[in-house]
């Protein structure tokens, strides 16, 4: 027989969000999750002080309209609770809104802040195949955007430090765009920070309708967080 589980448990949960789903905000995705552990009986321990709140964690968060594959989340569940893994993801499954499928449960490891890269892959159905050299060279070399500082100001920003592989090609009549971007420190950079500088750059490039899918999270080395 094995022995009660007496301390807090810290586990990740790997995910992925794809489909409508990816329509919803961060806030609701929370919510979504606190509901599915609160409906499947597993405890989540809270923290202490004036205002507790449950010690769960997202790494990265998406934007409204991003799909993943590589989703990540920490939580901390109560002292005594002895469900294995196996079966906080069967229980945790069964009450997830469709479009998130858990794929692992397992303990903490890495911490979040070593995730040093994300690779994506933007499908975009409208954008002229005959582009693909103009956008790639349009990347090289300084690409200055205007972005809100911490203040609320606008100021002018190199963003090519973020931008560490990127590549255009041919998609189904449409581009498809195949890029490694930072995920950490003050070069963080989504994809749709690129799309908003190549349009400021190439007037003709439609990017209106567009599916951006996270496919993995690396570390510094370049391998799989």
């Amino acid at each position: 027989m094995n022995a009660p589980i007496t301390e807090p448990r810290m586990l990740r949960c790997r995910f992925e969000k794809t489909g409508p789903i990816r329509f919803i905000s961060h806030l609701d995705l929370t919510r979504a999750f606190h509901r599915a552990f609160s409906r499947a009986g597993i405890p989540l321990k809270f923290s202490e002080g004036f205002s507790p709140h449950p010690k769960f964690s997202f790494a990265l968060p998406l934007s409204v309209g991003t799909e993943s594959l590589a989703e990540l989340a920490d939580f901390t569940l109560k002292a005594g609770y002895d469900a294995t893994e196996e079966e906080i993801l069967g229980a945790l499954q069964e009450q997830m809104p469709a479009g998130i499928k858990i794929l692992s449960i397992e303990e903490q490891g890495n911490k979040f802040s070593d995730i040093a890269y994300a690779e994506y892959r933007v499908s975009l159905p409208k954008a002229a195949p005959a582009l693909c050299p103009a956008l790639q060279e349009a990347l090289s070399g300084e690409v200055i955007v205007k972005k809100k500082n911490k203040k609320g100001k606008w100021v002018e920003k190199d963003i090519s430090q973020g931008i560490f592989k990127i590549h255009f090609a041919e998609e189904e009549g449409g581009i498809g765009i195949y890029a490694c971007l930072s995920a950490s420190g003050e070069n963080y950079l989504k994809p749709e920070t690129v799309l908003e500088a190549l349009t400021g750059r190439i007037p003709e490039f439609d990017c209106n309708e567009k599916r951006i899918l996270r496919c993995k999270v690396l570390r510094s080395d370049l391998t799989p967080f």
